[in-house]
């Protein structure tokens, strides 16, 4: 069966790794740093086919959307509850641009409509129109990670530990560092391309708001049930703490009287910093001279989308010796 893997990182991508070596019997242990919490454990969990201004399409959308899909629904089997939801996305042109933008892309983007919104056929204020994009929706990150980690320390494979990531090696194991921001900018992988992102979010309470629907405009507003929602989210490029900022809650509270002006009641407020390596796509791969040392890293804004297809790519690599794809391996970067 090999040596066994230790994954350091109880966040999307390491719980996700996890999950793929239990599915292949591979020995692992699963090393959780205390009481720090990953950012994938605030996240908002979103999964949009459709992002930003330029309205593209999410890289080999299709492919692992697919297998995102079957891993969740494979998870919530084994542990008896409900983490993914698919709902569809209300997404409100901000301006001219914009909407011209969408009309030229309309051919690319058109798999991914189920409703072009006309301004006066828009639930909320939106001069510009809109589009409903179906095969997207939100995981409950939070839940996921906590319910997997009660799993895993059942089977006895979960370990709280400190780690130094500039030596992480335990003696003949697999080491994969699943370590998100913290595992980029410096260290054995201080080779990456990066530039990680800091995100604020709120959770909050809007009593007699109907959206059961996920509504996007420079921001989005996430349905959780029972009048809570979770709106965001801000980007720093400067600013790479997990402290709050009363600026961020200023720009998420204005974004949410954008779609409401009823009574909205702050639950939560939280910040944390993306991990992002260049062309916002997921790294995975041996390290160019430490052959034993793995990274998993990179998922930035769309972890629920390629953490389990990735996760899947690297279990394969790990366990039957897989040759990881060129655009996934982050030895291309070495090179």
């Amino acid at each position: 069966m090999g040596r066994e893997v230790t994954i350091v990182g109880q966040g999307l991508a390491g719980t996700c790794l996890a999950w793929r070596l239990w599915d292949r019997a591979r020995d692992f242990s699963l090393v959780h740093r205390g009481d720090r919490r990953s950012t994938s454990f605030i996240s908002a969990g979103l999964l949009t086919p459709v992002t930003g201004r330029n309205l593209n399409p999410s890289w080999r959308l299709e492919e692992f959307l697919s297998e995102a899909r079957a891993f969740y629904r494979g998870v919530e089997m084994v542990l008896g509850e409900q983490f993914f939801h698919e709902i569809p996305i209300v997404r409100l042109f901000a301006d001219a641009d914009e909407r011209s933008r969408f009309d030229r892309k309309r051919e690319v983007v058109d798999r991914w409509v189920a409703e072009f919104l006309e301004p006066e056929n828009c639930p909320y204020h939106a001069p510009h129109g809109g589009v409903i994009w179906q095969g997207g929706g939100w995981l409950d990150t939070r839940r996921f990670l906590e319910a997997s980690r009660g799993y895993f320390r059942e089977a006895g494979l979960i370990e709280v530990q400190e780690v130094d990531l500039e030596k992480p090696l335990p003696d003949g194991d697999v080491t994969v560092l699943c370590a998100g921001a913290a595992g980029l900018g410096a260290g054995p992988f201080g080779f990456l391309p990066e530039r990680r992102a800091k995100g604020e979010l709120l959770t909050v309470r809007i009593l007699g708001f109907p959206e059961n629907r996920i509504v996007s405009r420079n921001g989005w507003l996430v349905p959780l049930g029972g009048g809570l929602f979770r709106a965001g989210a801000t980007y720093s490029w400067d600013d790479l703490t997990d402290t709050t900022t009363r600026s961020g809650r200023a720009q998420i509270e204005e974004l949410i009287g954008s779609f409401t002006s009823l009574p909205c009641e702050v639950l939560e407020h939280v910040a944390g910093v993306r991990p992002i390596v260049r062309q916002r796509r997921p790294v995975i791969g041996r390290h160019p001279e430490i052959e034993d040392l793995v990274i998993f890293n990179g998922l930035g804004s769309k972890g629920v989308l390629y953490a389990p297809g990735v996760a899947g790519r690297l279990a394969s690599h790990l366990c039957e010796g897989t040759e990881i794809e060129k655009d996934l391996n982050v030895r291309a970067f070495a090179e």
